[in-house]
């Protein structure tokens, strides 16, 4: 496991490599990246050595290529149901709003997304990897805040790696799968709030398995 998550990580770079260097503007054609350039490598190594076997037993492989499917267009995960977590408190029951995405402007192994879910609204430039019909998309998102509690303002950060995959279809996606992996989380409140640990994970899928096309 640890040498294909070596080679795809390689692969990944170099395509990413030269997607970078060739993305100069915002425009139909050609997109600019925008933040920090992560790899999906960086994501996973978060998950614990002992989990990992665990994580890739619900999540499934990971799609690998330089030359991904069109993924454009607006689709709607409807509904998001849990699937697994290695949090215990987390129950599986629970219904989650529905998650609706919007992909435009893929070039090159990079795309523009917003994202909008329950507690998120995310419009960035994002990674996205395949071959044939299957893709993988993957970003981490970074936040810094702050909270107020009893009358005095903490400090609060998160730092979360997504990771999306799924094949595409005249419909939409199936098969798809929706992870969010916790990197890093961070506050000054003493205790006063809790955050999910460095690791921990929680993975989703559609519950009626296609994410459907939609524009919104």
């Amino acid at each position: 496991m640890m040498k294909n998550r070596m080679i795809l990580a390689i692969g990944l770079l170099l395509s990413c490599v030269i997607a970078l260097s060739s993305c100069t503007k915002n425009d139909e054609s050609t997109i600019t990246l925008i933040g920090t350039e992560y790899y999906i490598d960086d994501i996973l190594s978060v998950v614990p050595d002992s989990l990992e076997t665990k994580f890739f037993s619900d999540f499934g492989s990971i799609p690998s290529g330089a030359i991904p499917p069109k993924i454009e267009g607006g689709f709607v995960m409807s509904p998001k149901q849990r699937l697994c977590s290695n949090m215990s408190e987390w129950p599986l029951a629970t219904v989650e709003p529905n998650v609706f995405m919007r992909f435009a402007g893929q070039h090159n192994g990079i795309v523009a997304m917003d994202l909008n879910e329950a507690t998120e609204t995310l419009t960035d430039t994002v990674f996205v990897q395949g071959s044939g019909n299957s893709f993988v998309v993957y970003f981490i998102e970074d936040k810094d805040y702050e909270l107020e509690l009893d009358n005095h303002t903490y400090q609060v950060r998160t730092k979360r790696g997504v990771v999306m995959k799924g094949k595409v279809t005249d419909n939409g996606f199936t098969d798809f799968r929706y992870a969010t992996i916790v990197m890093e989380a961070e506050d000054n409140t003493g205790g006063l709030i809790e955050q999910y640990p460095r690791g921990s994970y929680f993975i989703y899928k559609d519950g009626d398995g296609t994410v459907e096309r939609q524009e919104w």
